[in-house]
């Protein structure tokens, strides 16, 4: 065929709910060709998985098709049956998923699940299923075309015993496994530290040409698109409103969503202008030092009577007013450090001192007291709210569990922290499903503010968010660090994010601090190897980079 490897043309589908029809994809016009890398981009909600699960033929069950058509390698694919579908999904048009561990099953180990999809192919393309020990060397070659080391170990290994980065692999050799003619991967990085994702990028990208494969990626994070995508589409509630090569659209957008898009992408080589906190007029003066570690360290024991060290020896200090940064890749011990900061877990051994008092022999009412000073936002805004709990029950929780305010006086103080996120005040009737997520880790924030505290610990809270309401949250975060004097302990995996919101900043591999200082200088002049590499990686998928390069090379 000479003709395009995908062709949609004039496509229009809409949902069905209660009040009526939600028209989720409009006049959607797009061709790949064989050996095309294509990237979409755009907010959540904007259509971009949708369309592509319409492409293999898995998309909402009460959609409908209003217009339009796709085509794959020319035949018509929009009113396919299942029988039909089995022949070309997973064997011509396979997909990488966002989220490993929802994909991959923790009951069997990692051989069985793509020996188990390899035999499925080759049923529904109406071959005999190959021997085991066929299918053990096909998933053994898979996992070593994805560079995983020692394949036959792997082979039988559980998901739980492979890092993030592994597990993405995995599901890209599952992915390969039918030999795809178009591979469509969905945020296959989202999730993934920086070193990590510029591997798995790189990975990608190796396998396009080694294999000549067609690609479909769908991410917000326009770096990752840069580094692989040749071509790019943008996508804003249900249309396409540009396409072309990407260098020109990063270089010269057309469309106005597309130039706010690409205003919001914090850079990593750029220093931002941070907003100052200013202690009320009146405040009585405090201690410039709130919070202290000292030689703090973690260690697991295992049943058998091993040891790994999460946290070793850490010394630190937080200013007040500060937002202080914690980087590095998964495994280093931030998170580890972060509740125990908190005393969510308890310390082997060193000392924590919050406002000049050492917290680590505290139990019971006192401890209770002392976290109305200290709170956490966590990662996921979506799994830290309570699904069956209304906006306002979750955020008025702290204020009935600390204090014993009434129920009138904890509705006003919701409604006036709903004011301080910005945020309509009818939000505390709503359910978390009926908020966006940048909307729901407001909710979060809110609730951490609820109890006035001295200092907040955020894990990872843009991780998980848009480009454009990961910017939104981020200037929100520093607005109200000004206006309420709050401390920040801020941990991120995204270098850009880091540079632009942190005053100071350590990075921790393995459980130990390798650099600190202030961030731009860590920025400008790192003195570690390791700082020096992660920044490296960060810029693989920074979009000045990208714009200095040819895409796709």
């Amino acid at each position: 065929m000479t003709g395009p490897l995908l062709d949609i043309q004039n496509y229009r589908l809409d949902i069905g709910t209660f009040d009526g029809p939600v028209h989720v994809l409009k006049d959607i016009n797009l061709k790949v060709n064989r050996g095309d890398t294509l990237g979409i981009v755009g907010e959540s909600g904007s259509g971009k998985t949708v369309l592509v699960r319409s492409v293999l033929g898995i998309g909402p069950k009460a959609s409908r098709v209003v217009e339009g058509s796709i085509a794959f390698d020319g035949q018509g694919i929009t009113a396919l049956s299942e029988k039909d579908w089995t022949k070309i999904r997973g064997i011509r048009i396979s997909m990488i998923f966002q989220d490993p561990m929802t994909y991959l099953n923790p009951l069997f180990t990692i051989g069985q699940q793509i020996s188990d999809v390899i035999a499925a192919h080759e049923k529904a393309a109406g071959k005999g299923v190959s021997s085991k020990a066929a299918r053990r060397a096909r998933t053994e070659e898979l996992l070593d075309q994805v560079g995983l080391p020692n394949p036959a170990m792997l082979f039988d290994q559980y998901p739980h015993q492979l890092s993030g980065g592994m597990r993405q692999r995995v599901l890209i050799a599952m992915a390969l496994s039918g030999k795809p003619d178009l591979l469509i991967a969905d945020e296959p990085t989202t999730a993934l530290d920086v070193t990590v994702q510029a591997q798995v990028l790189d990975l990608i990208k190796s396998l396009v040409k080694k294999l000549n494969l067609t690609v479909i990626m769908i991410s917000h994070d326009i770096g990752a698109i840069a580094t692989i995508a040749k071509r790019c589409a943008v996508m804003y509630k249900g249309e396409i409103v540009e396409q072309g090569l990407t260098a020109d659209i990063l270089s010269a957008p057309k469309h106005e969503y597309t130039r706010r898009l690409l205003a919001a992408v914090p850079d990593i080589d750029t220093a931002s202008a941070k907003v100052a906190a200013e202690p009320a007029v009146g405040t009585p003066p405090k201690s410039s030092i709130l919070l202290e570690a000292i030689d703090l360290r973690k260690v697991y024991r295992s049943q058998s009577g091993s040891e790994v060290t999460a946290v070793d020896g850490i010394n630190l200090s937080v200013a007040t007013g500060e937002i202080f940064g914690v980087v590095g890749e998964s495994g280093s011990g931030k998170s580890t450090l972060a509740r125990m900061l908190l005393r969510l877990i308890e310390p082997t051994s060193g000392d924590i001192i919050f406002d000049g008092k050492n917290t680590s022999g505290l139990t019971g009412e006192p401890l209770r007291l002392m976290r109305r000073h200290m709170q956490f936002v966590f990662q996921n805004p979506h799994s830290a709210l309570n699904g069956r709990h209304t906006i306002g029950d979750a955020i008025g929780e702290p204020l009935r569990i600390q204090t014993s305010m009434g129920r009138r006086d904890i509705e006003a103080r919701v409604e006036a922290l709903l004011d301080i996120v910005q945020l309509p005040k009818m939000f505390k009737y709503r359910y978390p499903h009926e908020l966006s997520g940048g909307q729901k880790q407001r909710i979060c924030i809110a609730r951490a503010i609820a109890l006035n505290p001295r200092l907040l610990i955020l894990d990872e809270p843009t991780s998980a968010l848009d480009i454009s309401v990961q910017a939104q949250v981020l200037d929100f975060l520093q607005e109200l660090r000004a206006e309420l004097d709050l401390t920040y302990v801020f941990i991120s995996h995204n270098l850009a994010v880091i540079r632009q919101i942190c005053d100071r900043t350590i990075v921790m591999k393995r459980g130990a601090i390798v650099e600190q200082g202030e961030t731009e200088r860590l920025f400008l002049s790192p003195q570690h190897e390791y700082t020096r590499a992660l920044i490296e990686s960060g810029r693989k998928t920074s979009r000045a980079a990208n714009l200095s390069a040819p895409t796709g090379s």
